[in-house]
């Protein structure tokens, strides 16, 4: 058996309520404020632009750009119409004649059709681009809700990996006591239990950690993943929520394509209404007749009178249109509501956060009080890991909200458009990375 000094023994305990005291206090409570938690700007960019949706957008807004051009062209074509026959004089005296004929002719398109024809490709052309906005900020707003459950889950694992140091030291100091006979060694059992648990809760952590990374990197491969998780206090949203309000309406992309749809739906229903009008063919013939003896030169013009089916697609058009014009109305109030209660909820998340903040740095205090009566064998181990599992409850629902409150206040600078760029640009729409 070998023989520990008292004296030794009192600098094991001293050591153990030292820790206590300064992993309570420096996990977070102390942690340097930095602004470079969240994904690096430019590969963030980098990233969202690259992502499937993102993909798609930009393919499905070049077709469309190809589309509109069509449009804008007109979709009138020439037409070449031939024709041979053979003419039979049955008087006398009878003859066979061979006779043949060419007309070519093209539809005209009138003005008041290659306006309307116009006015529709620039609709479809904004609610592509419209489109394409709405799947970069939604891939934004992906991006941030894997960050954050990243970021969640890496706190979690340093924070219990701390956990399990302070634990690994309690064992220490009761064994050390045990040993001088100052302790049962019903003690032990106590503390390995209580080793063993947070070990169980490190490694859980430690795997959602790694699970949360690869989600992350999976779908935003671009992104780097820092190790670093210090987090700065967080901070009030800045302004008013009516002045938020404006400038999330201002830059948001759903109430532009909502907007860009109703506008392609009655762009539509002034082209069907141009279409309801007669529609004029102009060409010229020519055609050798009596075996060609004689020659016919001639310009023929030609009228498609439309039908009823135009006057219902037209109503249609219109029926569609006055909906979709509704609803984005509708959506703009949703929006409007929407809005007001995110920065509501960012607010309310940081006097969460401050509350929870200040409730950790009591439990903290106790735990640390807890370890120090402890040393000087006041108390017993039984108050030393209850209040020790307190404060760490205490840290967790701190470095929770505080996350919380982050990722609320980063979502407000991404849904105005203050985070990453979320812009899109018609010009480079195609040449961007």
């Amino acid at each position: 058996m070998i023989a520990v000094h008292p004296s030794g023994m009192a600098n094991s305990v001293r050591t153990l309520s030292l820790a206590l005291a300064w992993a309570f206090a420096t996990l977070s409570f102390s942690a340097p404020a930095q602004a470079d938690y969240l994904p690096d700007p430019v590969a963030a960019e980098a990233a969202l632009w690259a992502s499937p949706s993102v993909a798609q957008a930009r393919g499905n807004f070049a077709a469309q750009s190809l589309r509109s051009q069509s449009l804008q062209q007109g979709s009138a074509e020439w037409r070449l119409d031939a024709e041979a026959g053979q003419r039979r004089i049955q008087t006398m005296p009878s003859a066979n004649q061979a006779e043949w004929g060419l007309a070519l002719s093209r539809p005209i398109r009138m003005p008041a059709r290659t306006e309307a024809d116009r006015a529709l490709a620039g609709a479809l052309t904004a609610h592509a681009e419209a489109s394409l906005g709405e799947a970069l900020h939604e891939s934004g707003r992906q991006l941030l809700m894997l960050w954050f459950d990243w970021l969640n889950a890496s706190s979690q694992s340093h924070l219990w990996q701390a956990q399990y140091q302070l634990a690994e030291q309690q064992l220490a100091t009761v064994n050390a006591r045990i040993r001088l006979g100052e302790a049962p060694r019903a003690e032990r059992v106590n503390t390995e239990a209580a080793l063993a648990q947070v070990r169980l809760q490190q490694q859980q952590a430690s795997t959602r950690a790694q699970q949360a990374r690869n989600r992350l990197q999976a779908q935003f491969p671009g992104v780097g993943v820092s190790a670093d998780v210090s987090l700065p206090a967080p901070r009030l949203p800045e302004g008013t929520a009516e002045r938020y309000v404006e400038t999330v309406l201002a830059h948001n992309h759903e109430l532009f394509r909502a907007r860009r749809q109703a506008d392609v739906l009655q762009a539509e229903a002034r082209q069907l209404a141009k279409l309801r009008s007669a529609d004029p063919t102009l060409g010229v013939f020519y055609k050798n007749e009596a075996g060609g003896n004689e020659h016919v030169v001639g310009l023929g013009v030609g009228l498609t009178l439309p039908g009823g089916a135009r006057r219902t697609n037209q109503l249609a058009a219109e029926q569609l249109g006055t909906t979709a014009r509704d609803a984005a109305v509708q959506l703009e109030q949703r929006l409007r509501v929407d809005a007001r209660a995110d920065f509501e909820a960012a607010t309310a998340q940081v006097e969460n956060w401050q509350q929870a903040d200040r409730a950790a740095r009591a439990l903290a205090e106790a735990a640390r009080l807890a370890a120090r009566g402890y040393e000087l064998g006041e108390g017993s181990l039984d108050q030393v890991l209850l209040n020790r599992r307190l404060a760490l409850e205490g840290q967790l629902m701190a470095q929770q909200t505080q996350l919380d409150a982050l990722a609320a206040n980063a979502r407000l600078k991404l849904d105005s458009h203050l985070l990453w760029p979320l812009d899109v640009e018609t010009d480079s729409a195609h040449a961007h990375p």
